[in-house]
């Protein structure tokens, strides 16, 4: 025997689970968490899309930090913009957001670094985080810029997701 209204009851809880689902995957990749950058050893932007180079200078260049750190994965598109703050180009190994952190963390100990902000994407934000506390032990804050349009942000959130559960359960360490 079949109950009335059946259909209805779960259609209604299907569009619960997806409103829930969406929720928390605008938490995690399109609206997370950010920090208040305050002043700080380096600014370092993490390659990838949207603004996060430019929002990065500027930042140091409000006195945030006498050194921006730029990741990026050719080291011939290293164009020193300013000779203070110091500029340092990364080419980090490997080309990932792993390798960023180790990268961060490398530079940290070398120059004494123990209070860094870190520009990133929104949706890579949580991912930076999770990837730099594994390998860093300072003061970290986390800024984060928008991705260039809806189609970018879409194509991000569904790599994020990915990503993200490859860093909890499969590339636990530093």
């Amino acid at each position: 025997m079949r109950w009335p209204g059946g259909k209805r009851r779960r259609a209604v809880i299907a569009a619960a689970v997806l409103l829930v689902v969406l929720a928390v995957e605008a938490r995690l990749f399109v609206f997370p968490p950010t920090d208040t950058p305050t002043r700080a050893d380096a600014i370092v932007v993490f390659a990838g899309p949207g603004e996060r180079t430019a929002y990065g200078w500027d930042l140091a260049r409000a006195g945030l930090a006498p050194a921006v750190v730029v990741s990026i994965h050719d080291p011939r598109r290293c164009e020193p913009l300013d000779d203070s703050p110091e500029e340092i180009c990364v080419v980090p190994s490997p080309p990932t957001t792993r390798g960023e952190a180790r990268m961060l963390a490398d530079l940290a100990r070398e120059r004494g670094w123990d209070h860094v902000v870190v520009v990133t994407a929104a949706s890579q934000s949580r991912r930076a985080r999770l990837r730099i506390e594994r390998c860093y032990d300072g003061e970290l804050e986390m800024v984060a810029v928008r991705e260039d349009g809806p189609f970018q942000q879409l194509y991000r959130v569904v790599y994020e997701n990915g990503a993200l559960l490859k860093a909890l359960l499969v590339e636990r360490g530093c």
